[in-house]
């Protein structure tokens, strides 16, 4: 054989050994952060407040019922524990100090929910003018305190030099904040755009955890004691059918501060399957807001949706309430995006019908023994229309902050796998179509003042009865016991509210915050 062919030979055998070398190579795991929380409802508290930033939404009360979402992390050198809410409708994480003024007038909160000792850090470096952070809520209660930097551990995920809020004076705040919004929603924003900092989603992307400003959110269904949120990637075994996207709407200065997406169509399809009610061409700006516990509407939506199921406006019980029994009905209210060929979310009466709890703890009644719940949606009045839990329970949602878009599709309740992709570029994984056929403009400059409602004593029932409905709801006896729901268009089938908790809450309650509270359920894949 010629010594050429052997030359040959030889490379082409290097080659192929070569070859299989890289198909051996193992493809390097996604950066994907991902976070299950545990949710629960407290029972102790005597009533729920809306706490959000003055400057984008409302104070809402609507029933005696909270939904906290909770995580464990640590600050400082060496670490100090805290559990914190997780907020995807506010910017900043803050904590408490030791010597604020819910630690010292409530020592058994803070010892059990973290107050932070800064003296003990020492990775401590405080930042800013003193008392900077500020935070003005809508009931005219204010936190404030100061800007510090230091070590933040979530899991076994180490953040070095976070920027944080450390609450000196905190009316009625058990526990902080950790939000995770657009960075241009921060406190200081409002002060001094040109201060604002790396928040905890950019900190990720900055120290090489995840590569886009992107989460999602999986909230699973009011029943459920868990959730999760994955930080750089989507779950795909989390949602039924494709995700379509949304563009992120802007507001009237064409800047982006909240998840602001057209709605185009609302639909009440009753027991039967038949369309009982149909709204369509809409156009209408909301935001989706996990940081809001239920859903608000223009009246024109809200008021023929309540009289159809029977629905009584309670100014005691604050706000719609219903008939326990009607948390089996089969019927669901569908929510259409983006116009024509845009994604239709289903949300069934189990995820908007909800217990009311008085202050022992206990369920109102009618005198005829019929047990009254709340009705997660109220009027959103002239604006701004938030979206929250009610409706996002049963939508999974993707937030791309790189590229103002969402991914939304039908939730996949109780999914026990996971298939998670990282999101890299400009696209969303798992993503089918964008729905683009409608755009609007987030206009709103206020907003409504809320007035809170009394709260409802134990022992005291309610007099009258439901009127009858007018659409056709069924019963627990013909109803499925659940309705996931569907999805129309292109895909078959988007907050976490910080409750406001008294810092006076007994100490029974403080046990079964903390016993919800998880330790570091993570997954994290580098």
């Amino acid at each position: 054989m010629p010594c050429s062919a052997l030359r040959f030979l030889a490379l082409t055998s290097g080659a192929l050994l070569a070859l299989r070398h890289v198909a051996a190579a193992p493809e390097p795991s996604p950066k994907v952060f991902g976070l299950d929380f545990t949710k629960q409802v407290p029972r102790n508290t005597p009533e729920s407040y809306r706490l959000r930033k003055r400057q984008n939404t409302v104070s809402v009360d609507i029933s005696n019922e909270q939904i906290a979402y909770i995580i464990n992390m640590t600050v400082g050198t060496p670490p100090q524990s805290f559990s914190v809410q997780l907020d995807t409708g506010s910017s900043d994480l803050w904590i408490l100090s030791d010597i604020s003024d819910a630690c010292q007038q409530s020592p058994d909160v803070c010892q059990q929910l973290g107050g932070f000792d800064d003296t003990k850090s020492s990775t401590f470096v405080e930042i800013g003018s003193e008392d900077a952070f500020q935070i003005q809520y809508e009931d005219n209660s204010q936190v404030t305190g100061d800007y510090f930097n230091d070590t933040l551990a979530i899991g076994e995920t180490t953040i070095n030099n976070m920027t944080m809020g450390l609450a000196l004076q905190s009316p009625d705040r058990a526990f902080g904040i950790m939000g995770i919004g657009y960075d241009s929603d921060e406190s200081i924003a409002e002060q001094s755009p040109n201060d604002i900092y790396p928040n905890v989603v950019a900190q990720l992307v900055n120290q090489g955890y995840i590569n886009t400003l992107a989460y999602s959110l999986w909230l699973n269904d009011l029943n459920s004691n868990t959730g999760s949120i994955l930080f750089g990637g989507v779950d795909t075994a989390k949602f039924h059918g494709d995700l379509v996207v949304l563009p992120i709407q802007p507001s009237s200065n064409a800047s982006y501060t909240d998840f602001t997406v057209a709605l185009s169509s609302v639909s009440f399809i009753d027991a039967t399957g038949k369309t009982a009610l149909s709204q369509n061409n809409l156009a209408l700006p909301v935001i989706l807001d996990s940081g809001t516990t239920i859903t608000y509407v223009p009246d024109s939506t809200l008021d023929p949706i309540m009289s159809g199921i029977g629905a009584i406006n309670s100014d005691e019980l604050g706000g719609y309430v219903v008939p326990c029994s009607l948390s089996c009905s089969s019927a669901t209210l569908n929510f259409g995006f983006g116009g024509n060929g845009g994604p239709s979310i289903a949300v069934s009466f189990a995820e908007l019908v909800s217990p009311i709890y008085l202050d022992d703890g206990s369920q109102p009644t009618l005198k005829n023994g019929e047990t009254i719940c709340s009705f997660g949606m109220a009027s959103g009045g002239t604006g701004p229309f938030l979206f929250g839990d009610t409706f996002l329970r049963s939508a999974y949602v993707v937030y791309d902050l790189t590229n103002n878009q969402i991914g939304i599709a039908q939730t996949n309740y109780n999914a026990t796998s996971s298939n998670i992709v990282e999101i890299t570029g400009s696209s969303i994984p798992g993503a089918s179509s964008t729905a683009s056929g409608a755009a609007v403009t987030q206009t709103y400059m206020g907003h409504p003042q809320e007035t809170l409602p009394a709260t409802k004593k134990a022992g005291s029932q309610a007099t009258g009865s439901f009127p009858s409905p007018t659409f056709s709801l069924g019963s627990c006896a013909t109803s499925a016991s659940k309705n996931s729901g569907g999805s129309t268009g292109k895909s078959s089938a988007v907050g976490v509210v910080p409750p406001r908790i008294d810092a006076m809450t007994a100490v029974t309650g403080l046990v079964c915050l903390v016993s919800m509270v998880f330790g570091g359920s993570l997954v994290f894949m580098m």
